[in-house]
């Protein structure tokens, strides 16, 4: 099976990160994850980057660099993952896709109930960061 690829934003304020939660209806509904989404035929990452962000909060955003990715087998599809520091340029956070969007401190990360995949992104941020314990 071949692995979709799958771009992910860390936008950090501060010292906190946006994360977004999945909607109920959705599949891994309510589940925490740096939002993102599926990378398209003849598209870069930082393009697709930019316009899942646009797409699903209405903001105008800027690749800044390469966090690390990960591929995770949910059995009915498997996903690679790679997660990219993003920063936020214009735009109000609307919230179109998600059931609801938080900013977390880095502390808090691990706290969240979080899409399998996302995990492994999770201890990279925080290794990257040096809040592992």
């Amino acid at each position: 099976m071949k692995a979709i690829p799958v771009c992910a934003a860390i936008i950090r304020k501060g010292d906190r990160i946006l994360v977004a939660q999945r909607n109920h209806h959705d599949e891994l509904g309510l589940k925490w994850e740096f939002p993102g989404g599926k990378l398209e035929p003849n598209e870069t990452a930082e393009e697709c980057m930019v316009r899942e962000l646009f797409e699903e909060f209405g903001i105008q955003s800027k690749v800044k660099g390469f966090l690390g990715e990960n591929t995770h087998d949910y059995g009915n599809k498997k996903v690679c993952l790679k997660a990219y520091f993003v920063e936020h340029l214009s735009g109000e956070f609307q919230i179109r896709v998600h059931q609801s969007v938080k900013w977390v401190h880095y502390s808090e990360l691990k706290d969240l109930d979080w899409a399998p995949a996302d995990i492994k992104l999770v201890e990279l941020l925080l290794d990257h960061y040096g809040y592992r314990s």
